[in-house]
Formats: C-alpha cells, structure tokens, sequence
C-alpha cells in the first residue's frame, strides 16, 4: 500500500511538473522583448529546480555571449539588483559553458570546486573570488531550436533542499531542463526572428521616407526630425504627473508606432510634381528669362514704331519738335520697361505681396504690344500674371492644393500596408497631421477628439521643423523666439493643443536632433 501511494505522488508530482513547465513555454511564447525573454528564462528555470542562481550565455558565431547571470542569495545579501555586464567567453571546451555549447552533452556537477582533472573543462573561480560567493552543484545543458542546432546554454547554480542547504541537482530534473531549454530556444529563435523583421522594416521606413525627403534637398531629413520631435514629446508626456498631460501615458509599443508614423507622415509626397515641391520662387528662372526677352522684343516694337513715325514726319517737311517730343516718350518707356522688368524680377521672390505691388502688376500685365506676326498680345501671359500675383508665399491655390493633396496620397499608400496589429494606427495618426483642433486643418476638417493625440503631436513636431528649418526654398529659418510665439499663438487659435506647445517649450524639446538621434 506505501508503494501505491508513493507511486502516486510520484506521479501526481510529475504531472504537477509537467502542467507547469507547459505554463513556463506558453509564457516564454508570448514574449517577444530579447532581454526579457532571456531574463525570465533564467528565472523560471531556477524557480523549477529550487537553483540559488542561473545564467545564459548566447552563441554567436565563435564565441559566446554571457547574457544574463541571476543569484538570488547575492542580491538579498546587497538587497539590491545584482551588477552585471554581459562579455564574451572563446566557444572552446575549456569552460564549462563552452564545453556543453561545443558538445551538446548535459552537465550535472555535484560541486564545481571538485572536478576530475580526467575531463576538457574546468571551473573558473574568478566571479566566487569577487563576490564571496560559493559555487558548489551546478546544472548546465545546451539550449536547442527546432532544428536541432545550439544556440545557447543554460546554467543553474546551487540547488537548494528544503532546509536551505546546496544539493546536487536531482537526475529528475534534467529531462525536464532539457525540455525547458529547447522551449527557451524556440522562443529566443522566434524573438529573434520578430526583432529582424522590426528591424528589417524599420530601416525600409527610413529610408524610404529619406528617398522621398531627397527628391528636395529643402526637405531632406524633416521627417526623421517629425519623427524625433514627436518621440521626445510622447516621452515628456510620460514623465508628466499633474493635469491632464498627467493622466496619459504611452507604451513602449505606442511610442515606437508613433515613430514610425513620424518618418511616415510625408510618404504621400510621392505624389506630388518635383517642380511643385522644388518650387523656390513664384517663376522659374526659365519663365522669367522668357519675359525678359518678351521686353526686349516688346522695346524692338517701340523703337520700329519710332523710326516709322519719324519717317513719317520727315517725309512730310521739318517737324523737328514733334521728333524730340517722340524721343523723349521713347526714351521713358524704354526706362518704364526696365523698371517694369525689375519689378517683376523683385516680387517673384517668395513673401508678402503689397496691395499697390498687386496694382502695379495688373497695371503691366493689362498693357499690349504687337508681335512680329502683327497680333496684339498682353506683356504678361495669364500663368505669368497668376504667379506672380501670389500674395503669401510662391505656390498658387492649384498648387498649394498639390501640396496639400499629399496626405491623402499618404492615407492612400499606407491604408493598402499590412501593418501588425502593435502598428496599426498609423495611416490615422500620420494621416492627420494637419488636421486642427478648431476643424481648420485637412484633408478632412477633423475637430477636437476626432484628432489623436499622437497627430496633434505630430502636427506641431512638422510645424515646429517647417518654421525653424534653415533650408526651406520659399523662405529663411524663423528665429527660435519667434518661432515658439507662432506656435503659441496657433495654440491660442484654438488650432494646436495647448497644453502640448506649452510642454513643448518648457521642456525645451525643440532642440534640434543631432545625426545620430535622426538615425534612432
């Protein structure tokens, strides 16, 4: 009957065993964070084996990663975390991590101090020597993915009895630590794997966003700096205690879809002509070169007109007043077309364009002259006349609409990318970063809570970048003090959120990110 029993409770014990190292692997599954991953595989193995201490190494190539190293008795003896920096061992058979890794062959020692001088390994008594500590059994087995390839090696320390005492581990558990490190190295493979594909897609983000950027040297690195404008912010929002920046906080995960929709929000400039996006002045240099010549043909014409009046009058007898008078008006226009050709040159840089200006312009462009084909033309032809009575600025509505049209094309591309479920909210937070809280903003006049708040960050991150960027074709860089006055008085407008600007600036978030910061 004793044997019944103790049979039973064998059994009741090996299945208790078994229901949780099956809790452990679902555990180790659903973890994706690397560092997490290996420290919560050290850990749950000590907690299977009752080990005082554990540690990881991690295979690469011809060495071995010390990664993570855990004691319990050392970290209640400091009462604090134990200090570790990971290193590198040689992968050769000299240690007793390298020999399992080369080898494959499980390693249970009853006390490390003690060992055969007939076996490849030894111990190295450094770490004890440093510490204090007493390393004595220890429990070390490779770590083996589904392919049946080593990528690691877990190592238990110090096993404890009921009583607290170090015991050699029990033959029991080493089956069950097998299982469990293959499970650890399944899942350290599948995080791996998770952290290259974000990696992998990451660094397509990036540099697609910076391609696109370059297709204007104006604009090169504005959204790795949207990007780390707006991380900056979710970050100080975090540190936030009071009010209602207080009561939001953003995960890891959160703030990594913010970034990520930070170097994304301007994807859609794909969409929109180079010439627009390029575009430094009301007229290009072409455009204006072809008005030049229009004036010197149009002062040919005047002159032809001239000479054939003076010929008129000659032929007619002595009208030597009538020809001087001729010649001074001649002279004067002559000098009213440079100074209309100057005018014109003037206001077609980018700026504000007076109302007296937009006068005299109409006044030149209503003005005709005849052309060699005898057909009576204006000085200035309708898209001449349409640029270059812009009043803010170098872009016309039309394209001032292009350009605005470029979020849609960014919603557009972005709503046809599978994004996981951790970057889901991307096209609505990159696709509302000109959208107002007041309604004001576009493509959809969104108002209020309609508007993330990952987007009004993003909006005043892409503000912030457009006013202080030195290198902007259609204007110079705002002082910062200036600057900081547009963003506040936009906040006041009712079209940024205020409590953000103000976060903004007293944090002084705005300092410009260097090279390395744009590359995060």
């Amino acid at each position: 009957m004793a044997a019944v029993d103790t049979h039973l409770n064998s059994t009741v014990h090996l299945e208790e065993r078994i229901r949780k190292l099956n809790a452990i692997g679902i555990a180790l599954s659903s973890e994706h964070d690397l560092n997490k991953l290996l420290e919560l595989i050290v850990k749950e193995a000590r907690s299977f084996t009752n080990a005082d201490g554990g540690s990881l190494y991690i295979k690469e190539e011809d060495k071995l990663k010390f990664a993570v190293a855990q004691t319990s008795s050392l970290e209640a003896r400091k009462n604090q975390q134990q200090s570790f920096k990971s290193f590198y061992l040689p992968l050769t058979k000299e240690s007793i991590a390298g020999y399992v890794a080369v080898t494959g062959e499980l390693l249970n020692i009853k006390d490390v101090y003690h060992i055969p001088p007939t076996v490849e390994y030894r111990f190295n008594k450094q770490f004890d020597i440093k510490s204090g500590y007493r390393s004595k059994s220890m429990l070390v087995v490779p770590m083996r993915d589904h392919s049946d390839e080593i990528i690691g090696v877990l190592q238990l320390i110090n096993s404890w009895n009921a009583d607290g005492e170090v015991v050699p581990f029990k033959a029991e558990y080493e089956d069950l630590i097998l299982s469990l490190a293959s499970q650890a190295a399944v899942a350290i493979r599948n995080a791996k794997l998770i952290a290259e594909i974000k990696n992998l897609f990451r660094s397509l983000v990036r540099y697609s966003a910076k391609a696109i950027d370059a297709r204007s040297p104006h604009t090169a690195g504005h959204s790795g700096r949207v990007a780390k404008y707006s991380v900056r912010m979710a970050q100080a929002i975090n540190e936030e205690t009071n009010g209602r920046l207080g009561a939001i906080h953003f995960t890891p995960e959160e703030i990594e879809e913010l970034r990520m929709a930070g170097w994304l929000h301007d994807i859609g400039k794909i969409g929109v002509r180079e010439s627009v996006l390029e575009k430094t002045t009301k007229l290009t240099n072409n455009q204006i070169n072809v008005i030049c010549e229009r004036f010197e043909n149009i002062k040919r014409w005047k002159q032809t007109q001239f000479l054939e009046t003076k010929l008129k009058l000659m032929m007619g007898g002595n009208h030597t007043t009538e020809v001087e008078r001729l010649s001074c008006n001649l002279r004067k226009e002559m000098t009213q077309l440079d100074d209309d050709l100057e005018f014109i040159k003037r206001i077609n840089m980018p700026g504000f364009l007076k109302e007296k200006d937009r006068t005299r312009l109409k006044n030149i462009a209503e003005k005709t002259y005849t052309n060699c084909g005898g057909e009576e033309c204006f000085y200035l032809k309708p898209l001449e006349y349409e640029n270059l009575s812009i009043i803010k600025g170098n872009l016309t509505p039309s394209e001032y609409k292009e350009i605005q049209a470029h979020v849609e094309h960014t919603l557009s591309i972005l709503n046809k990318i599978p994004f996981t479920k951790d970057l889901q909210n991307i096209p609505k937070h990159s696709g509302a970063h000109h959208e107002y809280l007041n309604g004001t903003g576009y493509p959809k006049g969104l108002k209020g809570d309609e508007i993330t708040i990952q987007s009004r960050v993003m909006c005043i991150a892409d503000i912030y970048d457009a006013l202080s960027s030195p290198d902007r074709p259609y204007k110079k860089a705002i002082p910062l003090e200036r600057t900081l006055e547009i963003l506040r008085g936009e906040a006041k407008a009712g079209k940024l959120d205020s409590d953000l600007v103000e976060l903004f600036i007293r944090k002084k978030l705005y300092q410009r990110p260097s090279l390395e910061e744009e590359e995060e």
